[in-house]
Protein backbone atom coordinates (compact mmCIF):
# COMPACT_ATOMS: atom_id res chain seq x y z
CA UNK A 1 0.00 0.00 0.00
CA UNK A 2 2.87 1.92 0.74
CA UNK A 3 4.42 1.52 -2.33
CA UNK A 4 1.21 2.51 -3.97
CA UNK A 5 1.34 5.78 -2.15
CA UNK A 6 4.48 6.83 -3.08
CA UNK A 7 3.83 6.01 -6.79
CA UNK A 8 0.89 8.55 -7.23
CA UNK A 9 2.94 11.09 -5.30
CA UNK A 10 5.94 10.54 -7.99
CA UNK A 11 6.52 14.39 -9.07
CA UNK A 12 6.57 14.03 -13.12
CA UNK A 13 7.65 17.79 -13.08
CA UNK A 14 7.48 20.93 -11.03
CA UNK A 15 6.97 24.78 -11.91
CA UNK A 16 6.80 27.15 -9.54
CA UNK A 17 4.52 26.35 -7.04
CA UNK A 18 2.89 23.87 -9.75
CA UNK A 19 3.60 19.72 -9.18
CA UNK A 20 2.14 17.55 -11.70
CA UNK A 21 1.97 13.93 -10.27
CA UNK A 22 1.35 10.43 -11.43
CA UNK A 23 -1.98 10.95 -8.85
CA UNK A 24 -3.34 13.95 -11.06
CA UNK A 25 -2.02 12.73 -14.50
CA UNK A 26 -4.58 9.54 -13.65
CA UNK A 27 -6.82 12.67 -12.37
CA UNK A 28 -6.78 14.50 -15.76
CA UNK A 29 -7.32 11.41 -17.46
CA UNK A 30 -10.09 9.98 -15.76
CA UNK A 31 -12.03 13.25 -15.64
CA UNK A 32 -11.26 13.46 -19.74
CA UNK A 33 -13.06 10.23 -20.00
CA UNK A 34 -15.92 10.66 -17.87
CA UNK A 35 -16.63 13.67 -20.08
CA UNK A 36 -16.73 11.36 -23.06
CA UNK A 37 -19.29 8.99 -21.43
CA UNK A 38 -21.25 12.03 -20.41
CA UNK A 39 -21.57 13.61 -23.31
CA UNK A 40 -22.20 10.44 -25.50
CA UNK A 41 -24.75 9.21 -22.49
CA UNK A 42 -26.45 12.78 -23.00
CA UNK A 43 -26.24 12.52 -26.73
CA UNK A 44 -28.58 9.11 -26.59
CA UNK A 45 -31.06 10.47 -23.68
CA UNK A 46 -31.80 13.86 -25.62
CA UNK A 47 -32.61 11.91 -28.44
CA UNK A 48 -34.56 9.41 -26.96
CA UNK A 49 -36.89 11.88 -24.90
CA UNK A 50 -37.34 13.91 -27.77
CA UNK A 51 -38.42 10.64 -30.17
CA UNK A 52 -41.04 9.96 -27.07
CA UNK A 53 -42.37 13.47 -27.43
CA UNK A 54 -42.91 13.23 -31.38
CA UNK A 55 -40.30 15.37 -31.62
CA UNK A 56 -37.98 13.44 -34.01
CA UNK A 57 -35.91 15.99 -35.89
CA UNK A 58 -32.68 14.78 -36.36
CA UNK A 59 -31.33 18.32 -36.72
CA UNK A 60 -32.72 19.73 -33.82
CA UNK A 61 -31.78 16.79 -31.57
CA UNK A 62 -28.00 17.05 -32.67
CA UNK A 63 -27.98 20.89 -31.68
CA UNK A 64 -29.56 19.78 -28.78
CA UNK A 65 -26.40 17.20 -27.99
CA UNK A 66 -24.44 19.86 -29.09
CA UNK A 67 -25.09 22.74 -26.62
CA UNK A 68 -24.73 19.55 -23.35
CA UNK A 69 -21.92 19.29 -24.76
CA UNK A 70 -20.17 22.03 -24.70
CA UNK A 71 -21.56 22.84 -21.04
CA UNK A 72 -20.07 19.72 -20.11
CA UNK A 73 -16.82 20.15 -21.81
CA UNK A 74 -16.70 23.55 -20.05
CA UNK A 75 -17.41 22.61 -16.53
CA UNK A 76 -14.81 19.23 -17.41
CA UNK A 77 -12.12 21.97 -17.74
CA UNK A 78 -12.53 24.22 -14.73
CA UNK A 79 -12.82 20.53 -12.89
CA UNK A 80 -9.50 19.78 -14.77
CA UNK A 81 -7.40 22.41 -13.27
CA UNK A 82 -9.20 22.79 -9.92
CA UNK A 83 -7.99 19.25 -9.62
CA UNK A 84 -4.30 19.87 -10.71
CA UNK A 85 -4.34 22.82 -7.86
CA UNK A 86 -5.12 26.13 -10.41
CA UNK A 87 -7.03 28.88 -8.81
CA UNK A 88 -9.68 29.02 -11.59
CA UNK A 89 -9.41 32.85 -11.51
CA UNK A 90 -5.99 32.58 -12.52
CA UNK A 91 -7.09 31.09 -15.78
CA UNK A 92 -9.96 33.64 -15.81
CA UNK A 93 -7.96 36.45 -15.35
CA UNK A 94 -5.28 34.87 -18.21
CA UNK A 95 -7.87 34.68 -20.75
CA UNK A 96 -9.21 38.20 -19.93
CA UNK A 97 -5.27 39.72 -20.31
CA UNK A 98 -5.40 38.11 -23.63
CA UNK A 99 -8.72 39.18 -24.48
CA UNK A 100 -7.75 43.09 -23.99
CA UNK A 101 -4.15 42.43 -26.18
CA UNK A 102 -6.10 40.93 -28.68
CA UNK A 103 -9.64 41.66 -29.13
CA UNK A 104 -9.74 43.58 -32.10
CA UNK A 105 -7.49 41.12 -34.01
CA UNK A 106 -9.83 38.24 -32.57
CA UNK A 107 -13.10 40.05 -32.95
CA UNK A 108 -13.89 38.15 -36.04
CA UNK A 109 -13.19 35.03 -34.09
CA UNK A 110 -15.55 36.24 -31.18
CA UNK A 111 -18.40 37.02 -32.94
CA UNK A 112 -18.64 33.79 -35.00
CA UNK A 113 -18.88 32.03 -31.57
CA UNK A 114 -21.56 34.22 -29.98
CA UNK A 115 -23.19 33.54 -32.98
CA UNK A 116 -22.66 29.95 -32.87
CA UNK A 117 -24.19 30.25 -29.81
CA UNK A 118 -27.07 31.83 -31.10
CA UNK A 119 -27.52 29.78 -33.77
CA UNK A 120 -27.62 26.15 -31.39
CA UNK A 121 -30.08 27.78 -29.27
CA UNK A 122 -32.70 29.55 -31.39
CA UNK A 123 -32.79 26.37 -33.46
CA UNK A 124 -33.56 28.29 -36.99
CA UNK A 125 -31.20 25.90 -38.65
CA UNK A 126 -30.54 22.52 -37.86
CA UNK A 127 -28.12 19.27 -39.36
CA UNK A 128 -30.09 18.83 -42.72
CA UNK A 129 -31.43 21.78 -43.84
CA UNK A 130 -31.28 23.09 -46.85
CA UNK A 131 -29.82 26.49 -47.08
CA UNK A 132 -29.07 28.91 -49.87
CA UNK A 133 -26.16 31.64 -48.93
CA UNK A 134 -24.93 34.07 -52.08
CA UNK A 135 -27.00 31.36 -54.71
CA UNK A 136 -25.34 28.78 -53.36
CA UNK A 137 -27.75 26.21 -52.05
CA UNK A 138 -26.41 23.54 -50.23
CA UNK A 139 -27.41 20.98 -47.26
CA UNK A 140 -25.87 21.39 -43.36
CA UNK A 141 -24.14 18.61 -42.42
CA UNK A 142 -22.33 19.97 -39.06
CA UNK A 143 -22.73 22.80 -37.00
CA UNK A 144 -19.87 24.14 -34.69
CA UNK A 145 -19.46 26.69 -32.12
CA UNK A 146 -17.81 28.95 -34.73
CA UNK A 147 -18.67 27.49 -38.44
CA UNK A 148 -20.87 25.43 -39.70
CA UNK A 149 -20.22 22.71 -42.77
CA UNK A 150 -22.42 22.85 -45.39
CA UNK A 151 -22.35 20.25 -48.57
CA UNK A 152 -23.43 21.86 -52.07
CA UNK A 153 -24.89 19.78 -54.79
CA UNK A 154 -21.82 19.53 -56.07
CA UNK A 155 -20.29 17.49 -53.30
CA UNK A 156 -18.23 20.58 -52.64
CA UNK A 157 -18.06 21.10 -48.26
CA UNK A 158 -18.12 24.90 -47.47
CA UNK A 159 -16.84 25.95 -44.16
CA UNK A 160 -19.29 29.04 -43.40
CA UNK A 161 -18.83 31.42 -40.63
CA UNK A 162 -21.81 31.56 -38.23
CA UNK A 163 -22.08 35.12 -37.79
CA UNK A 164 -22.98 34.93 -41.52
CA UNK A 165 -25.58 32.57 -40.90
CA UNK A 166 -26.69 35.13 -38.15
CA UNK A 167 -26.47 38.23 -40.23
CA UNK A 168 -26.52 37.65 -43.34
CA UNK A 169 -29.25 36.75 -45.57
CA UNK A 170 -29.85 33.41 -45.48
CA UNK A 171 -32.93 31.46 -47.54
CA UNK A 172 -33.63 27.72 -45.38
CA UNK A 173 -35.49 26.41 -47.59
CA UNK A 174 -36.36 23.44 -44.94
CA UNK A 175 -37.51 25.93 -42.47
CA UNK A 176 -39.62 28.28 -44.98
CA UNK A 177 -42.15 25.47 -46.18
CA UNK A 178 -42.49 21.36 -46.52
CA UNK A 179 -43.82 22.70 -50.52
CA UNK A 180 -41.63 25.67 -52.30
CA UNK A 181 -42.84 27.27 -55.66
CA UNK A 182 -40.54 27.47 -58.38
CA UNK A 183 -40.92 28.84 -62.21
CA UNK A 184 -39.64 28.22 -65.63
CA UNK A 185 -39.73 31.17 -68.62
CA UNK A 186 -40.10 30.61 -72.07
CA UNK A 187 -41.14 32.49 -74.72
CA UNK A 188 -43.08 31.21 -78.47
CA UNK A 189 -43.13 33.26 -81.43
CA UNK A 190 -45.39 35.28 -82.40
CA UNK A 191 -48.49 34.25 -84.09
CA UNK A 192 -48.81 31.11 -81.59
CA UNK A 193 -51.95 29.83 -80.22
CA UNK A 194 -51.54 31.04 -76.75
CA UNK A 195 -54.37 29.15 -75.27
CA UNK A 196 -52.99 25.87 -76.50
CA UNK A 197 -49.57 26.98 -75.20
CA UNK A 198 -50.75 27.51 -71.87
CA UNK A 199 -52.65 24.09 -72.32
CA UNK A 200 -48.86 22.12 -73.21
CA UNK A 201 -47.09 23.75 -70.29
CA UNK A 202 -50.07 22.39 -68.14
CA UNK A 203 -49.65 19.37 -69.66
CA UNK A 204 -45.72 19.33 -69.20
CA UNK A 205 -46.13 19.82 -65.33
CA UNK A 206 -48.48 17.40 -64.66
CA UNK A 207 -46.47 14.60 -66.40
CA UNK A 208 -43.54 14.86 -63.77
CA UNK A 209 -44.09 12.85 -60.76
CA UNK A 210 -42.54 15.63 -58.77
CA UNK A 211 -44.56 18.53 -59.50
CA UNK A 212 -47.18 18.35 -56.70
CA UNK A 213 -50.72 19.12 -58.26
CA UNK A 214 -51.38 20.99 -55.01
CA UNK A 215 -51.55 23.80 -55.19
CA UNK A 216 -52.03 23.29 -59.23
CA UNK A 217 -49.57 24.85 -61.71
CA UNK A 218 -50.13 27.98 -63.02
CA UNK A 219 -49.18 29.73 -66.35
CA UNK A 220 -48.43 33.06 -66.59
CA UNK A 221 -48.76 35.44 -70.15
CA UNK A 222 -45.93 37.48 -68.98
CA UNK A 223 -45.27 39.88 -71.59
CA UNK A 224 -44.94 41.28 -75.27
CA UNK A 225 -41.05 40.86 -76.00
CA UNK A 226 -39.09 41.54 -79.00
CA UNK A 227 -38.69 38.34 -80.21
CA UNK A 228 -41.56 36.29 -78.87
CA UNK A 229 -45.03 36.06 -76.72
CA UNK A 230 -43.04 35.13 -72.62
CA UNK A 231 -45.08 33.32 -70.57
CA UNK A 232 -44.22 31.60 -67.15
CA UNK A 233 -44.97 28.62 -65.24
CA UNK A 234 -45.15 28.37 -61.71
CA UNK A 235 -45.44 24.89 -59.93
CA UNK A 236 -44.87 23.28 -56.73
CA UNK A 237 -42.10 21.07 -54.89
CA UNK A 238 -41.29 19.07 -51.92
CA UNK A 239 -38.20 17.64 -53.03
CA UNK A 240 -36.30 21.18 -53.25
CA UNK A 241 -33.08 19.14 -52.92
CA UNK A 242 -33.16 18.34 -56.64
CA UNK A 243 -34.94 21.15 -58.11
CA UNK A 244 -32.18 21.33 -61.03
CA UNK A 245 -33.30 18.07 -62.51
CA UNK A 246 -36.57 18.72 -61.97
CA UNK A 247 -36.56 21.84 -63.78
CA UNK A 248 -34.12 20.15 -66.59
CA UNK A 249 -36.80 17.08 -66.59
CA UNK A 250 -39.94 20.16 -67.27
CA UNK A 251 -38.33 21.74 -70.38
CA UNK A 252 -37.22 17.97 -71.85
CA UNK A 253 -41.07 17.81 -71.94
CA UNK A 254 -42.02 21.22 -72.76
CA UNK A 255 -39.98 20.95 -76.02
CA UNK A 256 -40.98 17.48 -76.81
CA UNK A 257 -45.24 18.94 -76.57
CA UNK A 258 -44.04 21.84 -78.46
CA UNK A 259 -42.41 20.16 -81.60
CA UNK A 260 -45.29 17.65 -81.57
CA UNK A 261 -47.66 20.39 -81.92
CA UNK A 262 -45.52 23.01 -83.93
CA UNK A 263 -45.31 25.66 -81.36
CA UNK A 264 -42.28 27.46 -82.39
CA UNK A 265 -39.40 28.99 -79.84
CA UNK A 266 -38.27 31.83 -81.26
CA UNK A 267 -34.77 33.05 -80.98
CA UNK A 268 -33.56 36.64 -81.38
CA UNK A 269 -33.34 38.43 -84.14
CA UNK A 270 -31.48 41.68 -85.40
CA UNK A 271 -32.12 43.76 -88.39
CA UNK A 272 -28.38 44.88 -89.56
CA UNK A 273 -28.65 48.20 -91.95
CA UNK A 274 -25.47 48.12 -93.71
CA UNK A 275 -24.52 52.03 -94.97
CA UNK A 276 -22.49 52.11 -97.80
CA UNK A 277 -20.42 55.26 -97.96
CA UNK A 278 -19.81 57.53 -100.90
CA UNK A 279 -16.62 58.31 -101.68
Amino acid sequence: MKYIENVLEFELFKIGEFTLSVYNLILVTVIFFAVRGINHSLDLLVKKRLEKKGLSDEGRNKSIAQIFKYVIYVLGFFITIESLGIKADLILGVFAALGLGVGFALQDVFKDLISGIIVLFEGNVSVGDILEVDGVIGSVKEIKLRTSIIRTRDGIYIVLPNSRVVNDKVINWTKSSKITRFSINVGVAYGSNVEKVRELLLNAAKELEEVSNRPTPRVFFEDFGDSSLNFEIHFWVVDTWDIDTIKSDLRFYIDKLFRKNNIEIPFPQRDIHMIQSKK
